[in-house]
C-alpha cells in the first residue's frame, strides 16, 4: 500500500512511497550538483550483472544502507547508481552513469561507464561502497535463488 487515510481523513503517502519518490527524483538531481571529478571507468561484469538481476527480482529502484560507511546509502536504478550521504539530505558522493550496454554481446566483460565524484575524498571509499553493495545484494538475492533451486529440485523428484 502506497497511501492511506490518516485520522482526519486526509490521504497520506506511506514511508515506503515517500522513499520511492525521493529515490526516483535522486537521479534527476545529479545535474543540479557539480561533480568534483568525472572519469571513465569499468564496472566488473559480475557486479553489473548482480545489480541488473537485483533490479529485476527485488525492486526498482533499490536503496541500500551501507554498513561500515556511516550515513552512506547507495541508490540503484537501471541507468544510474548513486552513493549518497543521507545525513546531508542525500547529497551525492559518487555516481556511476552512462553504462555502455548498447553494443553488449556477452556477460563476462567489464562495462564501460562514467564515474562522477562529488567530494574531494570520494575516491577513498569507492571500493568499500561497491564491495558493501555486492555483499548486501548477495544477501537479498540468496533466499530467492534458494527458493528457485528448491522448486527445480521438486520438479525432478517426481521422475
Amino acid at each position: 500500500m502506497l497511501s492511506k487515510l490518516d485520522a482526519t481523513g486526509t490521504l497520506r503517502l506511506t514511508s515506503i512511497a515517500q522513499a520511492q519518490i525521493a529515490t526516483v527524483v535522486m537521479s534527476t538531481r545529479l545535474d543540479d550538483v557539480p561533480a568534483h571529478k568525472v572519469e571513465t571507468t569499468y564496472i566488473e561484469a559480475a557486479r553489473f550483472n548482480r545489480v541488473k538481476l537485483a533490479l529485476l527480482r527485488l525492486d526498482n529502484p533499490i536503496r541500500l544502507s551501507l554498513p561500515g560507511l556511516k550515513g552512506m546509502d547507495v541508490i540503484l536504478e537501471e541507468e544510474t547508481w548513486i552513493c549518497v550521504d543521507r545525513t546531508l539530505y542525500d547529497l551525492p558522493v559518487i555516481a556511476w552513469t552512462d553504462f555502455d550496454v548498447l553494443q553488449r554481446d556477452n556477460l563476462h566483460k567489464p562495462i564501460l561507464c562514467k564515474q562522477l565524484l562529488y567530494h574531494v575524498h570520494a575516491s577513498v571509499i569507492i571500493e568499500s561502497v561497491l564491495s558493501s553493495m555486492d555483499f548486501l545484494l548477495d544477501e537479498r538475492l540468496r533466499p530467492l535463488a534458494e527458493e528457485r533451486a528448491t522448486g527445480i529440485e521438486e520438479l525432478f523428484e517426481c521422475c
